[in-house]
């Protein structure tokens, strides 16, 4: 899945200029599986969509919190803490889907709590962080880069392991 959304926007694809444009892009496929999942009946829909959306939202977060957030930090500290506290509530999550299956109720109502808190964080980012460092002075070439060097690394390190990452077991 991940090499998916990759191949959707173009691995490594970072625009020099504006590195909140892949965010957004990872944004965007999470809604659109989030909405594929919590509209379909269709039981094999759901056993596919489930664990895309799981796998998506840990290699989004990771690259947020271990490139994104320390170096847009100083623009608005409380802004960048509650975007990691959004995450600390999605990995809750994702823990307790991993212990359940596709099309359960449990997993199904979990879901929608995930949608909901995620949807909620993908605002509070497009609408007020990426804002702040569009029109930040800071190096969004280098930011870009860096971002774009993790993401190749975690991409190498999952596909050497034969699995994707873990919720709460961020790769910093």
């Amino acid at each position: 899945m991940a090499q998916e959304n990759l191949q959707a926007r173009g691995q490594g694809s970072f625009s020099l200029d504006d590195p909140t444009q892949a965010l957004m892009h990872d944004h965007n496929y999470v809604r659109q599986l989030m909405q594929r999942y919590l509209t379909t009946q269709d039981e094999k829909v759901r056993q596919q969509a489930g664990p895309q959306i799981c796998e998506a939202l840990q290699m989004h977060t990771t690259l947020e919190e271990a490139v994104f957030y320390p170096r847009v930090q100083e623009l608005d500290p409380a802004l960048v803490e509650k975007c990691q506290d959004d995450h600390q509530e999605t990995d809750e999550l994702l823990v307790q889907l991993q212990e359940l299956q596709p099309g359960e109720d449990a997993y199904d109502d979990l879901m929608q709590q995930l949608h909901d808190a995620v949807i909620a964080h993908i605002e509070l980012e497009e609408q007020q962080l990426f804002p702040a460092v569009r029109n930040s002075a800071m190096d969004l070439q280098d930011l870009a880069l860096r971002m774009q060097a993790y993401e190749a690394n975690l991409i190498s390190a999952q596909a050497a392991s034969g699995k994707g990452s873990q919720p709460g077991s961020q790769l910093h």
